[in-house]
């Protein structure tokens, strides 16, 4: 038996043994492999995959993962969350020496629970307060529109609370919100985090919110042969997915208002009969 044989002799039995293991364990991927994976995912797909069996289970609910996908989410916090740890270690250490300070009697555990339940934690509090914003912006609709000041507003403030594209994808790039909700998310991610069009695209797709239609009415002054300036009103009827990579329309939403256009209206569902423009 030549080299040849031999080399095809130890990869049939390497296969047959992987087969069997696969069989046997129904997971063939070590832990530390599977673990690297994980970090490229959201948490709602680790979450989803910690369904599939007992061993991803183990894997997916680490205090590892959880951990990573905390600092990858929320890294200000996740630094200022160390340090405190941190504190509360020498603390611990200090009383263990007997040599603790006045005031460190008690041991609270900021991760008493791991870092799956303060991910989960701190996600419930970022979605209320995304919420009560915008339950508090539609409060200015009137006939399923929203005046661009009133837009605007709404994404500085989520400017103000330092959302992640993550954040954003989480909340705000669901099909259970309404469609201002994805367009407000939408002009966060590529006017004020910078992200690429092409890749806000990807997630808006891949969360099924391309297709849903936006209404934009706004009054634009024309000139005729007199001096007078003539107000037209125009409508335009788009998508998500659209809006996502022209970059006109997303300046024309960044200023609402210029010499020429005006009193900018964006709306969830056209009117009866409207005029459609490019």
């Amino acid at each position: 038996m030549d080299g040849r044989e031999l080399s095809v002799v130890a990869l049939k039995v390497r296969t047959e043994s992987s087969t069997a293991e696969r069989k046997t364990t129904g997971f063939i991927l070590l832990p530390e492999i599977t673990t690297i994976i994980l970090l490229f995912l959201e948490a709602r797909d680790v979450c989803s995959l910690s369904s599939c069996s007992k061993v991803l289970h183990g894997i997916c609910d680490s205090d590892y993962v959880w951990r990573e996908l905390y600092r990858r989410r929320w890294p200000q916090q996740f630094i200022s969350s160390m340090e405190l740890l941190e504190a509360l270690e020498s603390c611990r250490d200090d009383v263990i020496h007997g040599t603790q300070s006045s005031g460190c009697t008690s041991f609270p555990s900021l991760h008493s629970q791991g870092w799956k339940a303060q991910y989960i934690t701190s996600h419930m509090e970022m979605a209320s307060k995304i919420s009560d914003l915008l339950a508090f912006s539609y409060t200015w609709r009137m006939r399923n529109y929203l005046a661009v000041s009133q837009f605007l507003y709404v994404v500085n403030c989520l400017t103000s609370m330092k959302l992640t594209f993550e954040d954003v994808c989480s909340v705000l790039f669901s099909t259970k919100q309404s469609v201002i909700a994805n367009l407000i998310g939408l002009q966060y991610s590529i006017i004020i985090l910078g992200l690429e069009n092409k890749d806000v695209k990807e997630a808006v797709v891949s969360r099924g919110l391309a297709e849903r239609e936006v209404c934009l009415n706004w009054l634009t002054r024309r000139k005729n042969l007199d001096p007078l300036h003539v107000e037209q009103r125009c409508y335009l009827t788009t998508s998500i997915g659209k809006i996502a990579m022209d970059k006109e329309v997303l300046e024309f939403l960044k200023w609402g208002i210029t010499t020429d256009f005006y009193d900018l209206l964006i709306g969830t569902l056209p009117d009866q009969g409207m005029k459609q423009t490019t």
